[in-house]
């Protein structure tokens, strides 16, 4: 999709950014949350592990539908409704605590509720954002515009784990749960004062680009027969299952096995995820001077399963060993503006990018679903964190062979182009 509007309405965009932040801040605020949970709940590991991976169920298994939702209902209404069930399932899950009136098993049954409203939430706003941004940064930026886009989840989280270094001592979790509505609430707010530009923009470049038509099942099937996006959103799924399986358990982690107390385990937890976004945007960079998708991802998952066998087998200190993961964030942060500008490049008109990005992400939540249940079985099953290490390298390898078949596809496309270019010249002459 090459098209968009000649001058990049920036305040727009900010807007659709901070609804994005507000969703990873909603995703996020869980894992810092979890040892006051696993101690109010009685919960074990592999409970834990469920709940968080509840948030995501939604977006796991009706994502495309999602997409498609948004493609036709409007991205701007989708968008903004997704973050006003954000506001609902916050608020909601804040007011839930066990206690004589409400058991333990009664009230984790109502939170696990409001984090499902949370999660259609999330699904709602990461399928309808970036169709906002595409109809509001011009295509010389577009793809700068989408690493801050995928900066979404760790910006978010680090967000919500700083946050949570002075609320949890003063107000429990319920106080966290509490501020991240109001976030929420801040950009819903901030997206209606810019609805103008998004109505407008849409429409006009929807009756341009599909001549005013409704999209019909057939344009939906056609949109979905494009093998890069589903390789993409496999490679970004495997980064998922890293990325979230490992850091939701970071602060667990610091305050169980290391004795760090809840507010620095938050803080370096915080370090660690935020540095995601340096490579996120340098990510966007490398694709807006034109480094193919494919080879960017494959390239990435080598540099960190080499961090990976360093930190898990490396014999090294605590210091060290959490340096290196603060530089796997920052090194594993391409992948997803790779997949996430992907869904965009290979979006026929404005009205698919809805369903392309739902396709990916849902792909992608699959990662994230799994990711946390199967990390802290494998932990649980050998006793040790050093044997998440299979699950990573496992991970690794899946999303290579996937950033292979990109790589060939992009291949494929760039010889098509060339013989068009050399048709069209000779024609010319």
């Amino acid at each position: 999709m090459t098209a968009g509007p000649d001058h990049t309405r920036w305040l727009a965009v900010a807007a659709a950014l901070l609804a994005g932040y507000a969703g990873g801040i909603a995703m996020g605020k869980m894992a810092p949350a979890v040892p006051l949970l696993q101690r109010e709940f009685g919960l074990s590991l592999v409970q834990s592990g469920w709940l968080i991976s509840t948030f995501n169920a939604m977006a796991a298994s009706c994502g495309l539908l999602f997409g498609v939702m948004a493609d036709r209902i409007g991205a701007y209404r989708c968008c903004l409704g997704a973050l006003l069930l954000l506001v609902l399932g916050g608020a909601l899950g804040a007011l839930v605590t066990p206690g004589a009136a409400m058991p333990a098993p009664g009230a984790l049954w109502l939170l696990l509720g409001a984090r499902m409203i949370e999660g259609i939430g999330f699904i709602a706003l990461i399928v309808s954002a970036p169709a906002l941004i595409a109809a509001t940064v011009a295509p010389a930026w577009r793809n700068l515009a989408f690493g801050f886009w995928a900066s979404y989840m760790p910006l978010g989280a680090s967000l919500a784990l700083l946050a949570s270094a002075p609320l949890l001592p003063l107000a429990g979790w319920q106080g966290l749960w509490w501020a991240v509505a109001a976030a929420a609430l801040a950009a819903a707010l901030l997206l209606c004062s810019q609805a103008p530009h998004y109505r407008s923009l849409s429409r006009s470049l929807s009756r341009s680009l599909t001549n005013g038509q409704a999209r019909t099942l057939r344009d939906i099937r056609a949109s979905l027969a494009t093998p890069a996006p589903w390789w993409l959103g496999l490679a970004f799924a495997m980064y998922a299952i890293q990325n979230h399986g490992m850091l939701m358990w970071l602060p667990t982690y610091l305050i169980n096995e290391r004795g760090v107390s809840a507010a620095d385990a938050g803080l370096l937890a915080a370090l660690a995820i935020g540095a995601n976004c340096i490579g996120n945007v340098f990510g966007g960079w490398l694709i807006q001077r034109q480094v193919a998708r494919g080879l960017l991802i494959s390239i990435t998952f080598l540099i960190t399963s080499t961090l990976f066998l360093l930190i898990f087998l490396g014999n090294l200190s605590d210091g060290l060993r959490y340096a290196l993961v603060v530089l796997y964030n920052m090194a594993c942060g391409p992948i997803p503006a790779a997949a996430l500008s992907g869904a965009v490049r290979y979006a026929r008109s404005p009205a698919e990018v809805g369903s392309l990005q739902g396709l990916v992400v849902q792909i992608t939540q699959l990662g994230i679903f799994i990711g946390p249940p199967i990390t802290a079985a494998v932990v649980s099953a050998a006793g040790n964190w050093d044997a998440a290490l299979w699950v990573l390298l496992s991970a690794s390898a899946i999303g290579m062979l996937a950033a292979l078949l990109v790589m060939r596809h992009e291949r494929a496309e760039q010889r098509e182009r060339i013989a068009h270019q050399d048709a069209t010249n000779k024609a010319r002459a």
